[in-house]
Formats: structure tokens, sequence, C-alpha cells
């Protein structure tokens, strides 16, 4: 039986009450003798509150504002999804589906259009098993300056990072070995796109291909070298993803820097795919 409008209940009231019956009503609108019963005894008792259709689904629970305020406070400082909220607010006690916690997000007005949906992956995601076996580095500009980092594979935490004017291959290097005095550890890999910065994409008159200075440094360190193929920037993606999380971020607190950026990403700020947990302390779980 199709849902009846608020004209058709109408009708049948009207109809019922000049005289037609309930059965010929009930051929006429594809419904039972029992609905046309029902609703003529709900108008005697409500009026017209009775031509009103019962919404589907469950009514709406009231939310407590307390915990309405905390869901928009962890939104707003943390940028995190309902998933990563309703992890956050368990812990704390607060025993609220996701479903609740992603409709507050909606009414606030906090949550963006999906406008690419992602279609099923063609690859399988695989990390090393430990820290410091492979880092990830690449450049992106934002704001017309160009942004250099070194990501662990594994935890994902930002071994180093830097603000440039020009992405060359002195500042990869910079930012290397900033990663390496300050954690005092060399990676056994590290992998890039196949950048001017990182890779020579000269070869000579035989076909040798050429050796860039970043190249030539990363083997003095005794650091193996890897590139990703072209046109695929999966190989890469965890790096892509710091630099669009990195954008988001300023975007919404243009006053943050970079070094307190990296500091909240690396200590504070859980991921799905670590269970959980931040870059830092699967960092130190892993080494």
């Amino acid at each position: 039986m199709e849902k009846l409008s608020e004209d058709k209940r109408k009708w049948i009231v009207n109809q019922f009450r000049t005289g037609r019956s309930a059965t010929s009503i009930a051929k006429i609108q594809k419904i039972t003798r029992q609905w046309v019963y029902g609703l003529v005894k709900k108008h005697k008792k409500k009026g017209p509150e009775a031509y009103k259709a019962k919404k589907a689904g469950r009514p709406k629970l009231d939310v407590n504002p307390i915990f309405k305020s905390k869901v928009v406070k962890i939104r707003n400082e943390d940028d995190y999804g309902s998933g990563k909220i309703h992890f956050v607010l368990k812990k704390e006690g607060f025993n609220v589906s996701q479903h609740i916690i992603q409709r507050i997000l909606d009414e606030e007005g906090l949550t963006e259009p999906c406008l690419k949906r992602r279609g099923q992956r063609k690859y399988v995601r695989y990390e090393w098993p430990i820290s410091n076996y492979m880092w990830h580095c690449d450049w992106s500009q934002y704001k017309r300056k160009w942004y250099c980092a070194f990501i662990d594979d594994r935890s994902r935490k930002i071994m180093a990072d830097g603000k440039f004017n020009n992405a060359t291959t002195e500042n990869s290097l910079f930012v290397l070995y900033q990663a390496i005095l300050t954690n005092e550890v060399c990676p056994v890999i590290i992998l890039s796109d196949k950048g001017s910065q990182f890779y020579a994409n000269k070869y000579d008159k035989t076909g040798k291909k050429g050796m860039s200075e970043f190249e030539k440094e990363v083997e003095m360190l005794g650091i193996d070298f890897w590139t990703s193929r072209r046109n695929h920037p999966q190989t890469n993606g965890k790096m892509e993803k710091w630099f669009d999380t990195m954008k988001k971020r300023f975007k919404k607190h243009p006053d943050e820097n970079l070094q307190d950026f990296v500091k909240w990403y690396n200590e504070k700020r859980i991921h799905h795919a670590l269970d959980y947990k931040t870059p830092e302390e699967v960092y130190n779980e892993n080494l």
C-alpha cells in the first residue's frame, strides 16, 4: 500500500462522512477497509491532526547540550570526522552512536560534501613492519611557498619538514639531514617521486642515467633510494595525504605555523589506519 498524502486522507474522511461505503473508498484508494475505519476514528479524536502522515523512521532523540558542545569543540580543534569523534568520546565514557555525532555535525554545518566518491581500490595498502625502515619524501606548494617533508612509512610520523621559497635539491638535503640529526637515525630506504629535486632524469650519450646530488648524498649515507613510477601517486600516497591534511588545516587555522601543525599531527591527531593512535605512539611502539 502506497503512502497517502494529506489531501487523500481528507478526501477519505469527507467521502465517508457523505455516506460512501468504506469498501468503495478502499477500492478507489487501494487500501483496506480497516485503514479507512481507523482514519475516520482517528479524525474524531484528533481532528485535522489525523491528516498528517507519520514520519518514517525512528523519532529524533534530543541531544544533551553539553555533549553537543563537546562534539563541536573536537571538530573545530582537531578537524575529526564522526568516526574519530566517536572514538574519543567513547574513551571519555559517552555511550552515543556515531550516527548521532554525524547528525550533530550536519546540523551545525561542520561537514563538507564529498565531491569525489572513491571507487574500489585497485591496489592493497602496504606498510613496513618497523619504524625507520622506509621514509617517504616529497614537495608541495601552498600559497606561493614550497613545503618539503619526510614521513615514516610505518607510523606516519613526520621526521622533519621545511618551508621554502623554492623547491630545490639543496633544500631537500637540508630537510633530510634535519630528520637524521633530530631523530639520530637513518632509514633503510627513502622513497620519492621522480621530481628533479630528488631524481636525475638526464641520460648520457651511451644511454646511462646520471645521478642527482640527492641520489649521490643518499648513496653516500648508505640508504637505498627508490622512486615511484610516473603517474602513480598512490605509491607515495602517505606523503600526498599528509600535504592534503596540512592544507586543509591551514585553511581552517590560518594563524597556525608549520611547527605547531607538525607537533599536533605527530602527537595529538589520531589515525583510523593506526587503530586510533597517534603517529608518535606507533613510532615508539615499533622501533
